[in-house]
């Protein structure tokens, strides 16, 4: 990967999955879609959540490629490779989780349908296929490739796969604490 900075927060991706992904092997489809309470999500909908999030984010950044011509007449000006959990500030703001939109709301015709192995292989494909589509973009036009994200402060590609493990850890800590399926 030619941007150090994305391949670092592909690497955190990977090292929080290999920590929290075999716990869900082991679960029966009843305990992996079992809703701890009503309102709340089964673990097979915080994952397909997760998948849902990484295909948006695959798909706002092919379309966002067309930048490239105008973050390479930028690329000489500074940039962040970092950014703030949004999610921690906004329940710190507001006293409660952020609201997800309805497009990454998990559809009620996914319950039940995909196993463990299902969503451990989808989420790992829709990863894959996001580094192979950015694998070849430099860090210095990375960088000035924003996304149309009020909310996230207009992050750019680089803060953006930065966002997507801050939201999947965030995710993670809530099944974990939710549901004490970890190690």
């Amino acid at each position: 990967m030619k941007s150090h900075s994305m391949a670092k927060h592909f690497l955190l991706l990977q090292e929080q999955r290999i920590y929290y992904l075999p716990a869900i092997q082991t679960l029966s489809q009843e305990e992996l879609w079992h809703r701890p309470y009503e309102g709340k999500w089964s673990i097979g909908e915080h994952f397909y959540h997760l998948y849902l999030i990484l295909k948006m984010l695959h798909t706002a950044t092919k379309y966002s490629l067309f930048l490239t011509p105008i973050a390479k007449l930028q690329r000489n000006k500074p940039f962040a490779t970092e950014i703030h959990d949004i999610y921690a500030a906004y329940k710190l703001k507001k006293g409660k989780g952020m609201p997800a939109p309805k497009i990454l709301i998990p559809p009620k015709k996914i319950y039940f349908a995909l196993s463990s192995q299902d969503i451990e292989q989808t989420l790992m494909n829709e990863t894959l296929a996001l580094q192979w589509l950015v694998k070849n973009i430099e860090e210095d036009i990375a960088g000035h490739i924003r996304f149309p994200d009020p909310i996230a402060h207009y992050p750019n590609l680089i803060q953006a796969i930065q966002l997507l493990a801050i939201h999947e850890q965030h995710h993670f800590k809530i099944m974990e604490k939710t549901f004490s399926y970890t190690k």
